[in-house]
């Protein structure tokens, strides 16, 4: 750690909950859900906004539980709200249209590229997050999910 880095103040109760209630949604979107691991996943897009007096970057966060099955290498993406209520048409990523991925363990963070899709890359962020967080969930502490993810990304990239 460095000299000004801290830990997130994580209420580990709530959190457990909040993995409670991702499984659940994770369970409602996609069929046999219980097969697959899964953690709290964050992506999201910028664009530049024109206004009056100058240019501003716009910034869309988007909230998802992220799910992977390691006996097909099948990984799916559900959007959900911060609230963990609602959640949105998963996203499933067949390992045909993975090109490379790249696991970046200090950022917690995982950069893959397409052969075939609407966009070329996405990116998704596992870091934990704490209390009274403003456009994430709050609440999220996964340190073993995140080491179960790596240990499946090795064997993931192996196959592609």
């Amino acid at each position: 750690m460095g000299l000004f880095s801290r830990k997130p103040k994580i209420d580990m109760e709530e959190a457990q909950k909040n993995k409670v209630k991702m499984r659940r949604l994770f369970n409602q979107a996609v069929s046999d859900g219980d097969s697959y691991q899964i953690l709290y996943a964050t992506t999201g897009s910028t664009w530049k906004e024109s206004g009056l007096f100058s240019d501003t970057r716009v910034y869309q966060f988007i909230s998802l539980v992220f799910g992977y099955r390691e006996t097909d290498c099948k990984i799916v993406a559900v959007p959900v709200n911060i609230e963990l209520t609602e959640f949105s048409e998963p996203l499933e990523i067949q390992i045909a249209e993975v090109k490379a991925i790249k696991y970046r363990k200090k950022e917690d963070s995982m950069d893959m590229d397409f052969s075939a899709r609407g966009r070329r890359s996405m990116y998704f962020d596992f870091g934990d997050i704490e209390q009274n967080s403003k456009s994430f969930v709050d609440n999220v502490s996964q340190a073993e999910e995140r080491q179960k993810l790596i240990s499946f990304l090795e064997q993931y990239k192996a196959k592609l």
